[in-house]
């Protein structure tokens, strides 16, 4: 994977602005991170890539062929003989598992109910981590979305945002979750392994109320400042 510090320029996207090779939006459910990371892409001109998807796959796919004593015990053979016999792939918004699509069922109940229990195992974490890190590297510069981006996935992404809202927001966005959206979030903050968690570095970004272009924009003009800094080794 290409390092954080590289800067890239691009034709595609604003006029004059450049791009760097990973953005990281982390924060929980319902603040906004796809949403906002799909926006900044499109201005950046470049990819967006939604983490979450992976994990989501993986909670559907485990839940329904091994059983749960296996993959809440770390060290699981079988979560590693499942992860070597099928093939995740995230493409935008899309998750494909063994080629095929996959929609409405990785936000069905049985997934959003074990989905913290899943992404807490450690061979899970590790399995995605290499799909993740691979992934962005053959994306190049990007926008990447998730709960541990710039803590642990891309911790020399040039550029890092959490994003957070308030409670009755993110339910208002998230209604068929409800408070276990607010449960799910607390688990995975607390954690052993990657843990939902602002990287000491991030800009903290409140997306409760103002309008997304608003947002999308002041955020680009702190990437373009922050790849420009990073550029003529200011940071």
């Amino acid at each position: 994977m290409k390092g954080g510090s590289e800067l890239q320029p691009t034709n595609s996207g604003s006029p004059g602005r450049m791009t760097v090779t990973v953005v990281a939006i982390d924060g929980p459910g319902g603040s906004g991170k796809s949403t906002v990371a799909g926006r900044l892409a499109e201005t950046l001109g470049v990819p967006m890539l939604s983490t979450g998807l992976f994990f989501r796959v993986a909670a559907w796919g485990l839940a329904s062929t091994v059983t749960e004593g296996q993959w809440e015990r770390p060290g699981s053979s079988d979560v590693d003989a499942w992860f070597d016999a099928h093939t995740i792939t995230v493409e935008d918004d899309r998750a494909l598992f063994d080629g095929h699509p996959l929609g409405a069922e990785l936000r069905s109940p049985r997934v959003q109910q074990v989905l913290s229990r899943v992404s807490a195992n450690e061979t899970v974490r590790h399995r995605i981590l290499e799909l993740e890190r691979v992934l962005i590297g053959r994306l190049g510069s990007c926008v990447v979305e998730g709960r541990d981006i710039g803590s642990v996935v891309c911790p020399q992404a040039v550029c890092k945002f959490y994003l957070v809202a308030r409670r009755r927001v993110r339910i208002e966005r998230r209604p068929e979750e409800g408070m276990e959206l607010v449960d799910r979030d607390h688990r995975d903050s607390v954690r052993r392994y990657a843990p939902l968690t602002m990287a000491s570095d991030a800009f903290l970004v409140d997306n409760s109320d103002e309008p997304v272009e608003v947002l999308v924009e002041r955020m680009a003009s702190l990437v373009d400042l922050r790849s420009k800094s990073v550029h003529v080794g200011v940071l």
